[in-house]
């Protein structure tokens, strides 16, 4: 584990539909850095730390890995995380640890040197992430947040109305403020979406420089990957083919009146914040439309969709059976990562 710049471990944050799949597919394209598919690792198994016991005691790495490995972000990995090399090169007894193991390994697996994370969700943990990877690089991305906001309305998981999804942006751009004070400029680049649609290469280099890595054409090739890629419809359909320079302001055809009004409303000065210009001069939600929103709105929507969601149901009964086990003090579920395993060979 002594390559160069091992080290420093990539973390890629954005506000989800922001382009995080789009850089990390970038990346992961580069001849010396790997970035799997979402891992969701923290804002999963983080709070339920308590229940490992002693992670010095190889049964507990062992038990919560196996448990990692049994969720369903893990299974789309490709290729598939190997366990037993993971744990010959867990070299910190602790939860960190584990994760760096994990990365690590699936990137040495593919002949890569460093790796990177994506996950948005991961932004909310990045005091936990900076205290187990102090010396981290952190890429962030932001995008338009009504083109963010429109595509976030049509993920698996995202919120079903524009007043959450906006909310949501604001909240993403509040959270990487935080973090950014705290880093040095070795350690934090920041990304406009806009800008690498328009000037691919251009920012990749800069990146790269970033990075201290040197920047590869490959990098651009990223869509001729042929690894599955867990991602809606759409979003796959991006990812498929060369970078779209004309993929921003679809708000501008897609939003309705009603949409942006509200979406204004509530992150108009965010947008202007990061330089994006307001369409409307004072849009205003009324309090009921707020209660409306939250509670009558958005909740119906979401159930609809769940319903719908599948994938989404089978995640959720894989992670409420680990919690069960473990509040329960029962054995760990390996069926579902057997399960996992057997259905990625």
């Amino acid at each position: 584990m002594d390559t160069k710049n091992y080290e420093r471990p990539i973390f890629i944050f954005g506000c989800p539909r922001s382009g995080t799949s789009l850089l990390s597919k970038l990346l992961n394209s580069h001849p010396r850095i790997a970035v799997p598919f979402e891992s969701h690792v923290y804002k999963t198994f983080y709070h339920w730390l308590k229940y490992y016991g002693d992670l010095n005691l190889p049964k507990n790495r062992e038990r919560l890995l196996d448990d990692i490995f049994s969720t369903g972000p893990l299974a789309d990995w490709s290729p598939y995380p190997n366990r037993e090399n993971t744990i010959k090169a867990i070299q910190r007894y602790d939860f960190h640890g584990i994760f760096e193991a994990i990365m690590f390994t699936w990137a040495k697996d593919r002949g890569k040197q460093r790796w990177g994370e994506k996950t948005p969700a991961h932004l909310f943990y990045w005091r936990e992430i900076l205290n187990g990877f102090p010396n981290l690089q952190v890429i962030h991305i932001v995008r338009d947040g009504r083109d963010c906001a429109l595509s976030w309305l049509k993920s698996r998981m995202g919120p079903k109305h524009i007043y959450l999804a906006a909310w949501g942006w604001v909240k993403h751009l509040e959270v990487i403020e935080e973090l950014k004070i705290l880093l040095a400029q070795n350690s934090f680049f920041e990304v406009r979406y806009e800008k690498l649609l328009l000037n691919p290469q251009q920012v990749l280099k800069q990146m790269c420089a970033f990075l201290v890595e040197e920047y590869t054409p490959e990098m651009l090739n990223f869509y001729k990957d042929n690894a599955p890629y867990r991602t809606d419809k759409q979003n796959l359909q991006n990812l498929s083919r060369p970078i779209i320079s004309s993929n921003t302001e679809k708000w501008r055809t897609q939003m309705t009146e009603r949409q942006l009004r509200i979406f204004e409303a509530v992150a108009g000065p965010t947008l202007e914040r990061y330089s994006y210009q307001r369409e409307l001069a004072k849009p205003q939600i009324s309090n009921l439309e707020r209660l409306q929103f939250q509670y009558i709105e958005h909740p119906l929507r979401k159930f609809l969709a769940m319903m719908k969601n599948r994938k989404g149901q089978i995640e959720a009964l894989q992670e409420l059976k680990i919690y069960l086990n473990l509040r329960l003090g029962l054995n760990s579920p390996t069926s579902l990562y057997k399960s996992s395993l057997m259905r990625n060979l």
